[in-house]
């Protein structure tokens, strides 16, 4: 009713001004009301203000190993698939062993001969040995131990050569099938040559092509394929010739065991010095034992983490090499998210810091791990990494994501909303309440974000800001405080500025 009334009266002043100039003949002094800038104020919050930062980070799991070969062999069968969850010691793939089994069987072989040797000449059956051969004997039973053992060298010398041989013709045979175009059979060729229409004269002149290519191919393949033919015939036979080899070994090694014990005994030099000699065979024997034994176990590839299979590099018939990994398991128990950051970002991070990754849609928790300490040559900046927890099953290694983490803040710091702070050029300054009056006051900023800014300068948390904007605001000007509702505690109201009017006020 009183706000009514004042317009009221100002209306009339109005009139009776205007009647002046129309010659009433009357002077009229209009009253004028005072500017009071109705607005909204806060005390500063004493808090803490932090930013948060989104950064484009690779997806890895924490664990991940190469598992490669011990020993060069081909691979006879591959157990798994990338994909593929193992445990730890699964069979990955298995090679062949055939020469390690050769030279187990020949270790076994060296350690029953030796336990055989120390038993006949110190064993409870020695004192009844009386009439053995002469040392003419032990000479030709050494000979032919020795130039058996000779020939075994050079069997199975012969059979790996023959194997090594066999392997480049297959590869030969692979070139000329990818040269020639044919899969499996070299009448392919002809095949297809049969299959053209050859009474045109292009199909003729198709059919002579196909077939000449038909008969170079013939040629050459016929020729590798009785190679190979040869050389695995070859081995076949160098196999069972070492068997045998190893069998007179056997046989050659117990006719010198017992000539040896015979000279022993009836010479009497069963001494203490020839028995540690025995039994250091024994153990030299047992010890090659162990020896093959482990060489065996290189020739059968396991899991040496548990784990996801990433990468299989090997397949059916491929030659494993130590130099090359067969697998690549990573453990996705844990996925690290791994980004890179500006130095001053750096050094905002700490270990420990909770961070969030989002892909996909779905979003996982997480925290910083390693805050790198040199500068990446690469990006020129510095390597973060965090560890994401929870279900990452759904995670692929190398993938994209989106990491987000505070950065900058402050803390014990004075707030204020960041629209009730304005600019006189680069000096800032807000509107206190003094006495029921606004006061310009000047303030130096820090962190601010789209809600709030820090002032570090010219508050403290007991002054009242003004915190909404008005057109009567200036410094000096009186204040009445909006209320919740939209009262006041005073009698005049006004009506909130376009942004265009607060901008130049601003300015």
């Amino acid at each position: 009713m009183k706000n009514r009334q004042r317009k009221l009266a100002m209306l009339m002043c109005t009139v009776l001004s205007a009647s002046v100039f129309w010659g009433c003949g009357q002077t009229v002094t209009e009253d004028m009301v005072e500017d009071v800038a109705v607005v909204e104020t806060a005390k500063p919050e004493i808090g803490e203000l932090k930013l948060t930062g989104n950064f484009i980070a690779t997806v890895s799991p924490d664990e991940s190993v190469y598992v490669i070969p011990k020993t060069t062999a081909e691979v006879l069968e591959v157990k798994v698939e990338a994909g593929d969850v193992v445990e730890a010691g699964d069979v990955l793939a298995v090679l062949d062993d055939t020469m390690a089994q050769l030279s187990m069987k020949n270790a076994q072989i060296q350690l029953e001969n030796a336990q055989h040797a120390y038993n006949l000449s110190y064993g409870e059956g020695a004192s009844t040995l009386a009439d053995m051969q002469s040392d003419n004997n032990i000479s030709q039973a050494e000979d032919g131990v020795n130039k058996l053992q000779e020939n075994m060298v050079d069997a199975m010398d012969n059979l790996q050569k023959t194997k090594d041989n066999l392997k480049e013709k297959e590869d030969e045979l692979a070139d000329l099938k990818k040269e020639y175009d044919f899969r499996e059979d070299v009448d392919e060729i002809k095949d297809y040559a049969d299959s053209l229409d050859k009474n045109t004269p292009q199909g003729a002149a198709d059919y002579a092509a196909v077939m000449q290519r038909y008969q170079a191919a013939a040629t050459e393949v016929k020729t590798v394929e009785a190679t190979i033919a040869q050389y695995k015939s070859a081995i076949d036979q160098l196999e069972e010739t070492i068997e045998t080899i190893q069998d007179n070994i056997d046989n050659t090694y117990n006719t010198y065991s017992q000539a040896v014990t015979s000279t022993n005994i009836n010479n009497g030099e069963l001494r203490e010095e020839q028995k540690k000699v025995s039994q250091n065979s024994i153990s030299a024997a047992k010890l090659g034992i162990e020896q093959a034994q482990e060489s065996l176990e290189t020739y059968t590839i396991t899991a040496t983490i548990s784990g996801v299979v990433e990468t299989v590099n090997v397949k059916t018939h491929d030659f494993a090499t130590s130099s090359n990994p067969a697998f690549v398991i990573s453990n996705k128990n844990t996925m690290v998210a791994t980004y890179y950051v500006s130095e001053d970002v750096r050094n905002t991070f700490s270990t420990g810091q909770k961070i969030t990754l989002e892909k996909d849609g779905k979003v996982y928790d997480g925290e910083v791990i390693e805050i790198g300490s040199a500068l990446d040559t690469a990006t020129g900046l510095f390597k973060i990494k965090a560890a994401v927890t929870g279900d990452t099953a759904s995670l692929l290694s190398g993938t994209k994501a989106t990491v987000t983490t505070d950065t900058y803040h402050e803390k014990n710091a004075v707030i204020v909303p960041y629209n009730s702070v304005y600019y006189d050029g680069t000096q800032a300054y807000v509107y206190t309440v003094v006495n029921d009056k606004a006061q310009k006051t000047n303030v130096t900023t820090g962190l601010y974000d789209i809600d709030n800014i820090v002032v570090t300068e010219g508050l403290t948390g007991d002054d009242v800001v003004i915190t909404t904007w008005s057109a009567q605001l200036r410094d000096g000007v009186s204040v009445s405080v909006n209320r919740a509702g939209g009262e006041t505690d005073g009698e005049t109201t006004s009506q909130e500025p376009s942004t265009d009017a607060k901008e130049n006020t601003q300015k």
